[in-house]
């Protein structure tokens, strides 16, 4: 099927009366010839190559040790009381009413010691 329709388009193109049919169809077939032939360790020789210009795998063909795995270090990044807790947290504290403070500070146990702290500061 793809032959054919190289075929028509070289007829409409005008190739087939300009280089004659035998011509064209030995262009043709060149598309459809086989590959040349590669070494049969081809594959490996690749991998070497590929691993040799790389630091982390050239150990395993210069028998050198294998480099020191560096691990990375990614470090959690440090809790901060948002503004709108600040807010809301000195809304509950303008009622005035201990209890509900309470029960407030108890819903926000990550919060609770820094936001008491900004009261110490304040005093």
């Amino acid at each position: 099927m793809a032959v054919d329709n190289l075929k028509q388009i070289a007829e409409l193109a005008g190739y087939v009366d300009e280089l004659g049919q035998d011509e064209v169809q030995r262009l043709m077939s060149e598309a459809f010839a086989p590959a040349e032939e590669l070494p049969s360790d081809y594959a490996p020789q690749l991998v070497m190559q590929w691993e040799l210009a790389d630091l982390r795998d050239a150990w395993r063909w210069t028998g050198e040790l294998p480099p020191v795995q560096q691990t990375a270090r990614i470090e959690k990044p440090s809790y901060r009381t948002a503004q709108a807790t600040v807010d809301a947290f000195h809304f509950v504290l303008s009622l005035g009413d201990p209890e509900r403070l309470a029960a407030w500070l108890r819903n926000h146990p990550d919060d609770a010691s820094s936001l008491i702290g900004t009261l110490e500061e304040a005093a």
